[in-house]
């Protein structure tokens, strides 16, 4: 079967990138015939300073191609400027040929519906939504052509509580998939240390889309940091956290969480697969607030990011967005609503580290693993 991944992986950061790469990446492992082609805009091609520059000096398509590189997919990729006046890897010509045998095209992110010449030839196209309660509401309240939705033949998402009494966001009418993420196991063993001393996270601020549904406001992550400040001085346990902080208060929001000593760590040191890696697998831990869409709305969203500490064999501690009637919880992934709650899981964590850890690995190869996650996904599609 002839499979086209995309999304934006050109300038996105390391922990994004691999969670588009699992598809390519699986899809391959299964024994498909497997391409990623991304298009992109002039508005894409800045430096350094934010300034465009031509499509010919922009440094997104060496990094596409070293992402391609490590994931062993290069070079069967298109990274696709505008109609296809440039291209990086396979020339336009080739891809549009690819896109001409293609049995389904897959996407969670970009603008591939802008090159109709690969959009428009896929026997069946499938859209990925990674960001639940966010993209259902844009869709209700901006009509069918938002993300030109209106124009695929299936829909999956992250949000496991989508469509179902648990979770208010509207579904458009529309059938959406529920979907985890899928982790290529064999990139993310078990990690071969026995746990640090900090529970660690890779997290976003300020700056997300919101929406208002049903009265209530989505607002952002850092309303949830806010109530769990404390956590470091009550629990007694070092906590770390790679945070990426756009806003214009950067040092005033830095000093938040230093002042109640919290480690923060730069997440633009994760450069590449490896430094991701090695950034879980020195964690004892993972912890980490949800974006408060996902908790107000009950969506059931569960990240990338701790899927990929649960492959690495480190225990999750999460705050609750609804997924408990849909993962296991208690050992090895544990969640939380207030801060008892989250002290008490540290304690657990800490108290049965062995069992928690390996419990931890068992969940990911249960739920997470790719093989089994994509050929469910295919199985839906009717591929």
């Amino acid at each position: 079967m002839t499979i086209i991944c995309t999304g934006k992986i050109a300038n996105t950061t390391v922990g994004h990138i691999d969670h588009a790469m699992a598809y390519p990446a699986g899809f391959q492992r299964l024994g498909h015939d497997v391409y990623v082609m991304e298009r992109v805009g002039s508005n894409r091609c800045t430096d350094s300073n934010k300034q465009t520059i031509p499509f010919e000096q922009w440094d997104g398509r060496l990094h596409f191609e070293e992402v391609m590189r490590t994931y062993g997919i290069w070079p069967r990729c298109c990274l696709i400027y505008k109609n296809g006046e440039a291209t990086h890897g396979l020339s336009y010509a080739e891809a549009v040929n690819v896109a001409k045998r293609c049995d389904v095209l897959i996407t969670r992110s970009g603008e591939i519906h802008k090159a109709p010449e690969i959009f428009e030839q896929a026997r069946q196209r499938a859209y990925f939504d990674g960001n639940p309660g966010n993209t259902q509401v844009l869709l209700q309240q901006h009509g069918e052509n938002y993300e030109s939705l209106n124009r695929y033949d299936h829909l999956f998402t992250l949000g496991l509580n989508i469509g179902t009494e648990a979770c208010p966001i509207p579904t458009g009418c529309r059938q959406w998939h529920p979907l985890v993420r899928p982790v290529v196991l064999s990139l993310w063993p078990t990690s071969s240390s026995l746990g640090g001393k900090c529970f660690t996270t890779i997290s976003t601020w300020k700056g997300r889309a919101t929406f208002e549904w049903d009265g209530r406001y989505s607002g952002d992550k850092s309303d949830n940091w806010s109530h769990f400040l404390d956590l470091p001085q009550k629990a007694g346990q070092e906590f770390e956290i790679a945070l990426q902080i756009d806003s214009a208060d950067h040092q005033t929001d830095r000093h938040l969480f230093q002042d109640k000593h919290w480690r923060l760590s730069d997440p633009g040191t994760l450069r590449n697969l490896a430094d991701y890696r090695d950034y879980i697998g020195r964690s004892r831990a993972e912890f980490s607030v949800a974006h408060n869409r996902y908790v107000q709305f009950s969506t059931g969203w569960f990240s990338d990011r701790s899927a990929l500490y649960l492959a690495s064999g480190k225990p999750v501690l999460v705050q609750s967005t609804g997924i408990e009637p849909h993962l296991p919880t208690g050992k090895g992934l544990l969640t939380f609503t207030t801060m008892e709650e989250a002290m008490a899981g540290i304690e657990e964590i800490n108290g049965n580290y062995a069992l928690h850890s390996r419990t931890a690995r068992e969940i990911a190869e249960e739920y997470f693993d790719s093989d089994r996650v994509l050929a469910k996904i295919l199985n839906k599609i009717g591929c």
